[in-house]
């Protein structure tokens, strides 16, 4: 068996990366997706890829499917199962707002009816010592309404959330519940929050089980359906699905932790980006994925990927789980241009999808977009997008982008110029969010631009955070399934552990450490992972009286007496580091443990480009680099660049599944390795 298959799930495509493990080479497929049934189309794309199952000795998959059901809002129907008291915490929320002095804004919507919300008696404290038994009247009374609620929902996908107060100190009540409504229902998909999400802080514990619940039984019919499709297809070994911390896991555990899947096929990028960041010699980079639907940006420093405790479906809608760290907003290829009730052009964050797409696709589509604007401009070849399967209409794009530009009482070149230009900007403060927001200076880092409209506009975007240079990989936009091939197996496990500095009993939180380590070692062994993992292991701790902590290195050995100081003096260095100053003196409070266990990928080098086809231009093309007048631009097939070879812009370079745009005074050069490296000619400040 001499390939490996990395495939990503998109919004609008679905891409398929064949590697050949003996020489390094890589063959890639990208279909349309469809929303209907995402699983034909991996089985096409494998068709297509005329690849004999018996011939694969590995695969992985990165799916949005379970983003995009939350995004859209058509996951299950749930049931919400709490402390009798405690039925309005996932509407109550916080405290705190988005928009302070915006008297019209509304709180985010949680992913469940209020009317679904029961409570059930029985208490614990906050020691997890019990209060109040549990009674059997209250479980059947809960029966009942969980009845009644699903014989309202016949036409749902059915789902049940059971998170108790204080069940991350003991869950002894949640498994009996849990025990009670498997029995009653045992067709029914059951989350636990002290499975899903062993953490204080009720509300995050309370949006954590909601998603969990809400896309489950959506993802177990996902992977049943497909694994029952990988065995007609003649692939019938265990394979493996992308997790939102860059790792993996077995096919079959996804439809039980579908929770852990939300970022699945997003994190294949931020690692691609490493991978072509370290070929480059380049430690410091931006991920720019750029894709169909969104764009995802994320930070690789000083070789590393930046990753989160928690992420937030929308602002205020928290999944307190392991995340590569990610920010991701709507403007890709397929986001729609519109103007405000204010006047102002808006790009995104709606999108045409792929369906029916854009509206040079010519399926209806009536709104402008990113791409039909870069068509009008002349940027992408109408006659060879997506190698030339798909076929663009230009006139259906000016059509579209001249009725915008009527509104603006603006010309139909400004007009998309004005798309491209605001679509780069939006694009471009995301950047800034994750870096000059946070003190990291953009100057230091190169950007790596993936997805299939990450070439064209990843000069505009590094330009305008004042980046050093673009890394363009081959085949850039199927980098996420590539990614998927890249990561490495990984294990994230949670202790909530609340104890003060005062008072910390270094014997047991080092026997509680040990513990978790040999349960994450335990469940990487179980994923495939045959080495020896590293084990890494943080600690949440804030000073006392704050609501916020920062998360801080334990170093390996055991920890006692002197390593509890040493840990001690390391949060003190942290926070003046972050914050400009500490408080000597002040109680610390360590709130969370966390241990990580990695497997590392073991992936060969790509074999270097060397091809002798001349890099002549294949013909020239009128492309607008501003709103003035055109330019006369050589466009290449990026195939036909041999290594060393440099090209000076104006120049478009196509390949089947991206576009490259070259901007007068830019040079692209390919390296050994067949990336292209982008020097800007300028730098701007950030």
């Amino acid at each position: 068996m001499t390939y490996q298959v990395g495939i990503d799930t998109g919004g609008t495509f679905t891409d398929i990366v064949v590697l050949d493990v003996k020489n390094g080479t890589f063959t890639v497929t990208k279909r349309p997706s469809r929303k209907d049934d995402p699983g034909a189309v991996i089985l096409e794309g494998l068709g297509r890829s005329e690849v004999d199952a018996s011939d694969i000795s590995y695969l992985v998959l990165g799916t949005t499917v379970g983003i995009n059901a939350i995004h859209q809002r058509v996951g299950a129907h749930v049931c919400y199962v709490t402390t009798q008291g405690f039925e309005d915490v996932p509407f109550a929320q916080r405290s705190n707002r988005k928009f302070h002095y915006d008297l019209d804004w509304k709180s985010p919507v949680p992913l469940v009816n209020r009317r679904d919300c029961y409570g059930v008696d029985g208490r614990l404290s906050y020691q997890g010592d019990e209060v109040q038994e549990m009674s059997l009247e209250s479980h059947q009374r809960l029966a009942e309404s969980i009845r009644a609620s699903i014989a309202d929902n016949p036409e749902r996908e059915h789902a049940i959330a059971v998170n108790l107060l204080f069940s991350y100190v003991n869950d002894g009540h949640e498994n009996k519940i849990a025990s009670f409504l498997k029995s009653e229902f045992p067709q029914i998909p059951l989350s636990i929050s002290s499975q899903v999400a062993p953490i204080w802080r009720e509300y995050d514990r309370a949006s954590t089980t909601l998603a969990d619940a809400y896309i489950r039984p959506l993802m177990t019919k996902f992977v049943s359906s497909l694994e029952s499709g990988m065995k007609s297809y003649g692939y019938d070994l265990p394979w493996s699905v992308m997790k939102s911390n860059g790792g993996q896991m077995n096919s079959s555990a996804a439809g039980e932790m579908p929770v852990q899947t939300i970022l699945s096929g997003i994190s294949g990028g931020i690692i691609a980006a490493r991978y072509f960041g370290q070929l480059c010699d380049e430690s410091n980079v931006i991920g720019l994925d750029i894709g169909g639907t969104s764009t995802d940006v994320g930070l690789v420093v000083d070789g590393l990927i930046k990753y989160t405790l928690k992420w937030e479906i929308e602002w205020g809608l928290p999944v307190a789980a392991p995340f590569v760290e990610i920010n991701t907003l709507g403007a890709g290829g397929g986001s729609i241009a519109t103007i405000d009730p204010g006047g102002r052009l808006m790009v995104g964050p709606q999108s045409a999808g792929s369906d029916p797409g854009p509206a040079s696709y010519g399926k209806g589509g009536q709104e402008p977009t990113v791409t039909d604007a870069n068509l009008v401009l002349g940027r992408i070849n109408p006659k060879f997008f997506l190698g030339g399967e798909i076929g663009l209409n230009v006139g259906l794009a000016h059509a579209a982008v001249s009725k915008l530009a009527a509104k603006l009482h603006a010309d139909v070149y400004e007009t998309a110029y004005a798309i491209t230009e605001l679509a780069a900007e939006n694009i471009a403060e995301s950047v800034r969010q994750l870096t000059v927001s946070r003190g990291i200076d953009p100057r230091n880092f190169s950007v790596v631009a993936l997805g299939g409209a990450g070439p064209l506009h990843a000069s505009a975007v590094a330009l305008a955070v004042g980046a050093k240079r673009v890394i363009i990989p081959p085949h850039p936009g199927l980098g996420s399934a590539l990614g998927t091939l890249l990561a490495d197996k990984r294990v994230d496990k949670t202790w909530t552990h609340f104890v003060r500095s005062t008072e910390i009993d270094a014997i047991d939180i080092d026997s509680r450490l040990r513990e978790l380590a040999d349960s994450a070692i335990t469940e990487i062994r179980q994923e495939g992972f045959i080495g020896k993992p590293h084990i890494t292991r943080t600690v949440s701790m804030r000073y006392m009286g704050q609501n916020y902590e920062e998360e801080i290195l334990i170093p390996d050995g055991p920890v006692d007496e002197p390593a509890i100081k040493r840990l001690l003096d390391s949060f003190h260095k942290h926070y003046k580091d972050i914050y400009g100053y500490n408080i000597a003196n002040e109680i610390i409070e360590l709130v969370q443990f966390n241990v990580t266990a990695i497997g590392p990928a073991n992936f060969q080098k790509l074999r270097p480009v060397f091809q002798t086809n001349a890099h002549s231009s294949i013909e020239y093309r009128s492309v607008w680099f501003s709103p003035d007048d055109p330019i006369d631009t050589p466009v290449y097939r990026r195939a036909n660049l041999q290594a060393g070879v440099a090209i000076v812009g104006p120049a478009v370079i196509e390949e089947l599944d991206s576009t490259i745009l070259l901007h007068p005074n830019q040079t692209l050069t390919i390296t050994g390795d067949g990336i292209g490296i982008l020097e800007l000619g300028v730098t701007h400040d950030c």
